[in-house]
């Protein structure tokens, strides 16, 4: 069994490696509108959505999955 390559729940825990650390470091983030006001419709979810890629990006993480709903947003990144 490589354990470098290993899948919990359908997602791939590929291990970071660093110096004598190993690790695997993934976070649920769930973000909510203010007294739940139905905001993200259409255009205004995609650009939450490309904001947060971009800040990801930059930061150098791994978004692995994110969906929106009206008045909430969820992402799982890799960090």
């Amino acid at each position: 069994m490589d354990f470098n390559q290993v899948t919990v729940n359908g997602v791939n825990s590929n291990y970071n490696r660093h110096n004598r650390r190993k690790y695997s470091l993934k976070v649920h983030i769930a973000l909510v509108t203010k007294y739940y006001k139905q905001l993200l419709k259409s255009s205004v979810a995609d650009d939450v959505k490309q904001k947060i890629f971009d800040i990801a990006n930059t930061r150098g993480y791994e978004i692995i999955a994110m969906e929106t709903d009206k008045d909430h947003i969820h992402f799982f990144v890799k960090l």
